[in-house]
């Protein structure tokens, strides 16, 4: 009993409003949750009602903590099943429960036990539930419904094919029963007279709809065979032309009115989810259901939001549902199409006649797509929420946007039909101007917003070139404050036809409308529409920068002046993506109007640490990304500005890293590749990689384990070693910078992830261990020791054959610096418990020789080459066996790398001289420089293998030469004669 009391007492305390109290109360809280009898205790206070509610309340929530914790079988610390019993025993018999707040808890609670132990651990919930349901008492009535509301959407939920089985049986059981109850609570809400009857027949109605609607949806195989399930949907039909009669007829300020449109609302919902899930189950029911539509929502001047949002939603679904669309090929024979494909089709055919789809349109642009008296308030209090993209599926929920939606797509699917009413009545509001009454203006608003939207259907249709010169340029130099939304819409309907139907030679007058529109004069609405028209500009495809090149300063001072005007950060970002887009499409001639965007930078990052807004602060990284990329060779003065928020970025100490890090390893990039040479604020920031890659020392909280790589993602990972390539290739001229600062995190990182990545980051960190050798000859050995074991175990593992190429690549780096080093560590290595009993060099000649065929890039195969030909002299015996292989392997190289010259023949080595580089960043240049001293650019192939035969022949004596030379097959000899003397295989000469 003490620990009983204890445990209430600790729910008082979690209850108080007292932080220090209500700490103490968790904290106890906390240590009892995995001690045996802690949840029976909950229990009894929560079916206690002499405690008070909030007591009962935190008992209930501490046992739904405990069910997502420690309720399933096996979980650590797992509720005895004991005390889950009488857990389960204790809230059926609290189920029916006076206080709000506490019987939404146990029903939440109650649904979240069923979805683990019903039925086969709970079998008496779901009969004490429907037993209920039909309880004398009122409040037992509700309280169960509502209970098996949830319980059954936690039951729909799970769709492993045993507990769908258990659904099936479970909705034969209840389905007629409750279609039975929800037919008496719509017949009761209809015909009962007193208010407070006509709530609670409603409410229950509610939960009974929901119920019906899961277990329509989820609780048969199809749906259309069943009988109960059939007569649900017919009553459907039936019903919802009724309740809006009943919605006309109820004062405008009625209670009942929320419960009615709700109700209504969830009948066409369930008709939705049916046609959703079963499309072709559903077939007989699309024609009334588009009659329902046009009858009842597109004639009805006052459907509710709710009904019109489900209403457009099953529009849409029915007009793209791919079920119901026949094929396209003349091909197909029509005995091959099923039924049901037809009839569905034939059934919108007939139905989207040009009477109907008239009639529809005008309701579409006239009636629905009119802004409200709601939308214009939002407009004049918040202007930046009014014009913030919802995005997502915000097309099923959001009126606006499931409107918008079902427009185009009917649009879509019947152009020819609706493209003549959306022209007549462009036709019909050109003379509306600013004197019209408000009414007519919102019209014109309508219209414009519907051309906008269905710009690519009537693409053939509008001469949008003529209309914009003669038309649209005159309707934003009317200035009246009544008129400020169809500007707006004027602007944003250019921004969705510009890259749709605008020729080039108006793109001028285009930029030159936005100067004129983004001035600080005009309303903050169509300010922003110009941002979004802007971007849409410049994003196209024929954005040329030369046309934008005279409006180019007024728009980026413009952008900024709206920059300092608007407060949200969503706002922000936007227009902040917009100057980073104009930065990144003008390149290089946007350099003499960077001074003032940087001049605000600062600021801004500020500004986004107070607002919290860490999306911000990645737009700012990209804008400063794209602007490095354009100044070029000028960068160096803006790495105050980059190496700060590049550290603050990639700080693994600080939460907003997990926010910006992608991005600021991009900024990180673009610097190093546009920096002139290394420097020590630059090296400097090799410690943030430590940290982002968990290569620091153990019990080092920044930089441990995995969490890196957690953070940051293949694609991350990725970009840090293109990174750490690029801080090997900037420190070419200054080998001892990259030993001090860079070589140890290169070698850590290569050893921490070779094994565990992509290919693609396997590719990269290869290719970093390969410029380190070939750029770092004297440091061979140190960077390569704590490698190349690594580099053989995964070489020879055919997990990692994808990236063979890559692993030779290194390999071939080791040899050309220093062969002897690497056939003694491979001696060495053969002395190892993996590889004894096994030739290890000469498994790997054989691999090699097995595997060159997959090697694709040229400069890969003339470095195997050259590296082949290197070990023709040696005298190991690997080599000298497979002498005959090699020069093989010699032979398939020179094919891929020589050509002749069309003048006379003469043979030449592609890639000698071939490093002229695509791009000139200072990172290329040095790239170029360093090729500049790589053999494979700088030695021709069939002279280097001429010389190591004369160096072989030289080595071996000329009987030995002799007796190698005959093991050649006599075909690859006549094919060698083609690149090298003749001497070198005329073995009678030698």
């Amino acid at each position: 009993m003490t620990a009983e009391r204890n445990i209430v007492e600790a729910l008082v305390f979690a209850c108080s409003q007292d932080p220090e109290v209500l700490k103490v109360g968790e904290n106890y809280l906390k240590e009892c949750e995995t001690q045996p009898g802690f949840y029976t205790t909950l229990a009894k206070v929560l079916a206690d009602r002499s405690l008070d509610v909030p007591v009962r309340w935190m008992a209930i929530t501490y046992i739904k903590n405990g069910v997502d914790r420690y309720w399933r079988p096996g979980a650590p610390h797992a509720i005895d099943e004991d005390e889950k019993a009488f857990v389960r025993r204790t809230l059926l018999g609290n189920v029916e429960e006076r206080v709000q707040q506490v019987s939404a808890q146990l029903v939440a609670l109650i649904s979240r036990i069923a979805r683990t132990d019903c039925p086969d651990k709970w079998p008496e919930l779901l009969p004490f539930l429907a037993q209920s349901v039909c309880s004398t008492s009122l409040l037992m009535q509700q309280c169960s419904l509502s209970c098996l509301k949830d319980v059954v959407k936690a039951l729909a939920a799970r769709r492993l094919a045993n507990y769908r089985a258990v659904f099936f049986e479970l909705t034969g059981q209840l389905f007629a029963y409750l279609l039975q109850l929800w037919t008496h609570h719509l017949q009761n809400s209809i015909s009962q007279s007193s208010t407070e009857a006509v709530l609670e027949s409603l409410k229950m109605a509610s939960d009974s709809q929901k119920i019906l609607q899961q277990m329509a949806v989820h609780g048969f195989p199809r749906f259309n065979a069943s009988p109960e399930a059939v007569t649900f949907v017919e009553q459907l039909f039936q019903r919802i032309p009724a309740f809006i009669q009943l919605r006309k007829q109820l004062s405008e300020n009625h209670p009942a009115i929320p419960l009615v449109e709700k109700v209504n609302a969830l009948m066409m919902k369930a008709l939705q989810e049916l046609q959703s899930h079963h499309p072709i189950g559903y077939v007989t029911y699309i024609t009334p259901t588009l009659e329902l539509l046009f009858l009842h929502v597109f004639t009805y001047d006052g459907p509710s939001e709710g009904l019109v949002i489900h209403s457009m939603n099953i529009l849409r679904q029915i007009l793209r549902c791919e079920d119901y669309q026949p094929p396209n090929s003349a091909h197909v024979v029509s005995m091959t199409v099923p039924s049901q494909v037809m009839e569905a089709h034939q059934a919108k055919t007939n139905f989207f006649n040009t009477r109907v789809c008239q009639q529809m349109c005008q309701k579409f642009v006239g009636h629905f797509l009119l802004l409200t008296k709601e939308e214009m308030t939002a407009l004049e209090e918040d202007t930046e929420e009014f014009v913030k993209e919802k995005g997502g599926e915000s097309y099923t929920f959001v009126l606006r946007e499931c409107v918008e939606s079902a427009f185009l797509t009917m649009f879509h699917e019947y152009p020819h039909l609706i493209s003549p009413t959306v022209l007549a009545m462009v036709q019909a509001v050109q003379d509306t101007g600013p004197e019209a009454d408000l009414h007519a203006i919102l019209l014109k608003e309508a219209v414009y917003r519907a051309v906008g939207l269905a710009a690519y259907e009537l693409y053939n249709e509008v001469d949008f070139d003529s209309w914009y010169s003669t038309q649209l340029t005159q309707e934003l130099k009317i200035t009246d404050k009544r008129y400020t939304m169809v500007r707006y819409r004027v602007v944003w309907l250019v921004g969705n036809w510009v890259g749709v139907k605008m020729s080039a030679e108006l793109r001028p007058n285009l930029y030159a409308m936005f100067v004129s529109v983004l001035q600080r004069r005009e309303a903050l609405v169509v300010r922003l529409g110009a941002v979004e028209a802007l971007q849409l500009s410049v994003d196209d495809f024929a954005f040329t920068s030369e046309a934008f090149s005279p409006f180019v300063a007024s728009i980026v001072e413009l952008l900024l002046q709206l920059l300092a005007d608007v407060e949200q950060g969503d706002t922000k970002m936007k227009v902040l993506n917009v100057l980073s887009l104009i930065i990144e499409r003008m390149g290089p001639s946007i350099r003499p109007h960077i001074g003032t965007l940087l001049q605000c930078m600062p600021q801004l990052w500020e500004e986004s640490s107070h607002e919290g807004s860490s999306m911000l602060r990645c737009v700012i990284l990209i804008a400063l990304t794209n602007i490095v990329k354009a100044v070029e060779g000028d960068s160096l003065q803006l790495q105050p500005m980059t190496t700060q928020a590049i550290a603050f970025a990639t700080d693994v100490k600080r939460p907003e890293h997990v926010y910006l890090a992608e991005d600021g390893l991009d900024l990180w990039l673009a610097v190093l590749h546009h920096t002139p040479s290394a420097n020590d604020v630059l090296l400097q920031l090799i410690a943030n990689m430590v940290g982002l890659l968990g290569l620091g020392p153990h019990g080092d909280d920044s930089s441990t384990s995995m969490a890196g790589l957690m953070d940051i993602g293949n694609d991350g990972l990725e970009v840090c070693f293109k990174i750490l390539e690029a801080y090997t290739v900037l420190c070419v001229s200054q080998p001892v910078l990259f030993m001090q600062h860079c070589s140890e995190v290169v070698v850590k990182a290569c050893v921490c992830y070779l094994c565990d990545v992509k290919p693609q980051c396997v590719m990269a960190i290869l290719n970093v261990v390969e410029k380190a050798v070939l750029i770092y000859p004297q440091y061979a050995q140190q960077l390569l020791t704590p490698l190349l074991a690594l580099l053989v175990h995964c070489l020879l593992d055919d997990d990692y054959q994808s990236t063979v190429p890559a692993f030779y690549a290194v390999i071939s780096r080791a040899v050309l610096t220093d062969a002897r080093f690497f056939i003694s560590f491979i001696q060495q290595l053969n002395l190892m418990s993996e590889y004894q009993g096994v030739e290890l060099f000469g498994l790997i000649l054989d691999h090699w020789a097995d595997k060159l065929d997959s090697v694709a890039l040229v400069q890969h195969k003339k470095l195997t080459g050259l590296v082949i030909s290197t070990m023709l002299p040696l005298p190991e015996l690997s080599v000298v066996r497979r002498f005959a292989a090699l020069v093989n392997m010699c032979v398939e190289v020179l094919h891929d790398v020589m050509d002749a010259d069309d003048d006379n023949g003469t043979l030449y080595d592609v890639l000698v001289g071939a490093t002229d580089p695509k791009e000139k960043t200072f990172h290329h240049i040095r790239e170029q420089q360093i090729a500049q001293c790589d053999a494979v650019f700088t030695t021709s192939l069939h002279t280097y293998i001429a010389s190591k035969l004369e160096e072989c022949r030289f080595l071996h004596g000329p009987a030995v030469y002799g007796q190698l030379v005959d093991t050649i097959d006599p075909s690859v000899r006549e094919q060698l004669v083609q690149f090298v003397s003749i001497d070198l295989l005329n073995v009678t000469k030698l």
